[in-house]
């Protein structure tokens, strides 16, 4: 029986070598480095930005490799013969420009094409989708009581109509806002002002799907975002009502509900990097492909427009 096991054991192990293929090193890092680009544009943006880097090859000496951000690129933005050339900006490392040189216009074609002193260049193009209204934001509550004090939480989530004409892509989000007058300033020598105070919503699933969704199945109905909690208070016996509590603990509070309609090359890549950071550097996952729409690089060049709906916590 010993000898049995050993055999079967044997047989296993030597099949195994066939599961084992070598790799040509050359394959590996065929190409070089790359431009990684990204950039997002939209009606409602108060700086264009762009970001340019490059990919790190798999196969290559620490001596060979080049600085990971790029400084020296030229970088320009163009539509309709129109032609914006973008300043790096070297805290933020970024290329920016004013959307008052070239303002983003729904429906409109932009060209993104950045280009390096050693002969790299790579093109992008970007089509401004409709904007999508926001319908309502429903506010939801919920009490639990622990001994003389009620627990009062807040949570939204907000509805819109989603066109029917075609598929559409959507990311969304928001933040709570109140004055803290515990904390002011004074403005140009006049009275001292609250310093406003804003969280970022955090919505169910939001660090597994970025929020991020499309209409491929249900076009023309209407979509609803995951819920968000905004606020809690504690309410003592004998304090005041909990409507009265809100007003007192976040004087001003309001949720702003902000709705992105994107284009279909921001959904597929935003939906794959949260994928991938869901794999991490699991050795049992399949990493996810990232998409490219920039040719001859990597990124994305995508653009959005956004609608918000505000909604007076009381």
């Amino acid at each position: 029986m010993k000898t049995l096991v050993y055999l079967v054991s044997l047989m296993l192990l030597t099949g195994c070598g066939s599961l084992r293929n070598e790799v040509n090193p050359s394959v590996l890092s065929a190409g070089g480095a790359k431009l990684v680009v990204n950039s997002y544009i939209s009606p409602q943006d108060t700086l264009l930005t762009v970001k340019v880097s490059r990919s790190k090859p798999v196969l290559i000496e620490p001596s060979e490799a080049q600085p990971y951000v790029v400084e020296n690129a030229t970088v320009t933005l163009s539509t309709g013969g129109q032609v914006v050339v973008m300043r790096y900006n070297g805290a933020r490392q970024l290329y920016q420009a004013r959307p008052a040189l070239m303002p983003i216009r729904t429906g409109q074609t932009y060209t993104l094409t950045v280009s390096t002193p050693d002969g790299k260049q790579v093109t992008a193009q970007a089509t401004v989708p409709q904007p999508v209204p926001i319908s309502a934001i429903s506010l939801d509550s919920t009490i639990t009581t622990t001994g003389t004090t009620k627990n009062k939480a807040y949570r939204i989530s907000f509805v819109w109509e989603d066109p029917a004409t075609e598929t559409n892509f959507y990311q969304y989000g928001g933040y709570f806002q109140w004055r803290d007058s515990k904390f002011t300033y004074p403005i140009g020598g006049q009275s001292e002002v609250p310093v406003p105070n804003i969280l970022v919503l955090s919505f169910n699933r939001d660090r597994v799907t970025g929020n991020v969704l499309s209409d491929d199945r249900q076009q023309g109905g209407l979509l609803t975002s995951q819920s968000a909690n905004v606020a809690s208070i504690a309410v003592q016996k004998g304090d005041p009502k909990a409507a009265e509590y809100v007003t007192y603990t976040y004087p001003g509070a309001r949720v702003v509900a902000q709705l992105l309609s994107t284009e279909e090359s921001y959904y597929r890549y935003t939906d794959a990097v949260f994928r991938q950071r869901q794999v991490g550097n699991s050795p049992f996952a399949e990493p996810v492909l990232i998409p490219s729409n920039i040719a001859g690089g990597l990124g994305c060049f995508a653009a959005y427009n956004r609608t918000e709906k505000v909604l007076l916590l009381k």
